[in-house]
């Protein structure tokens, strides 16, 4: 991991996933902890080595290369928070791969340590507004849409805003970001504009005109996707054929059973919109769901 100081008392560490810390007289607080146990250890060594004290670690959501690391933390004794949601999810992890696999059982594949972390228990529930872990604070702000109840972490002017975007360098590599709830997704993306400095989840640092330019490309993005959709559905199709028509315009290529659930529940939360915007709506023909514009 490469350590970035933002600002004055404002770490951020950029590695798979990027992570945070905020340091204040002696103590520091961590925001997030990376997939497993590697990057939750670098990070407490971090601390160690500049003889800070870990007070709490703040997790943004429930997904396990965010929170995987996070148990050898609460093995410490260390407080973890989140938001009330996305906390129930990280005590029953289990959670993240039964919604991939549509409330069945998970196929093995699925029980991996990428959608499958270790179980952690949260001390807190974490209210939207300032919040203070004793001579540290920050603002919890909330950045549904990538997940159900994902929050974003400000202190001053740096937001670590999770996955509520994703840079160009990340699209590039993946063509079809992970949504739960794609208007909320897109709202999300909106509120960034105006933030100075982002850490976000995944690739580099974002600052002054650099965060707009991204916010607005996600968000291009975003509608792009949401346009192929409306547009294949002219036709009735089913969601595996409507991903399989985003996939081959947008370059995507799935070498695994999982990459291909990710995408597809991105294509579901788009058609989802949709229907309640009240331009598709879904209907059962021939024993198949298929999916039309109206």
């Amino acid at each position: 991991m490469e350590a970035i100081q933002v600002r004055p008392g404002v770490w951020a560490f950029l590695g798979g996933v990027n992570l945070g810390a905020i340091v204040s007289e002696g103590e520091v607080v961590f925001i997030d902890s990376g997939l497993d146990d590697g990057p939750a250890r670098k990070l407490w060594r971090w601390a160690e080595g500049k003889g800070l004290r870990p007070r709490a670690a703040i997790l943004t959501h429930a997904h396990a290369d965010h929170f995987g690391g996070a148990h050898l933390w609460a093995g410490r004794g260390l407080p973890l928070h989140s938001s009330e949601l996305e906390g129930m999810m990280m005590e029953h992890p289990i959670f993240e791969p039964v919604l991939l696999f549509s409330g069945a059982a998970p196929i093995p594949e699925l029980l991996q340590k990428f959608t499958l972390a270790k179980p952690c228990r949260i001390s807190g529930a974490l209210a939207l507004g300032p919040v203070g872990f004793g001579p540290l604070a920050v603002e919890v702000v909330a950045l549904p849409g990538h997940s159900p109840a994902q929050i974003g972490i400000k202190v001053g002017d740096v937001l670590f805003c999770a996955d509520s975007l994703f840079p160009p360098e990340i699209l590039r590599k993946h063509p079809i970001p992970f949504c739960y709830d794609f208007s909320k997704a897109l709202d999300s993306a909106r509120a960034l504009e105006e933030a100075e400095a982002l850490v976000p989840g995944h690739g580099q640092i974002l600052q002054g005109e650099e965060v707009r330019k991204a916010s607005l490309a996600f968000r291009a993005h975003l509608e792009r996707i949401r346009g192929i959709v409306l547009e294949k559905i002219a036709t009735p199709k089913t969601a595996d054929g409507v991903l399989f028509e985003v996939a081959n315009l947008l370059g995507a290529s799935f070498s695994n059973a999982t990459e291909f659930l990710l995408a597809r529940t991105t294509i579901l939360s788009v058609l989802s919109s949709l229907v309640h915007e009240g331009l598709a709506e879904a209907r059962v023909e021939g024993n198949t769901l298929l999916w039309r514009r109206l």
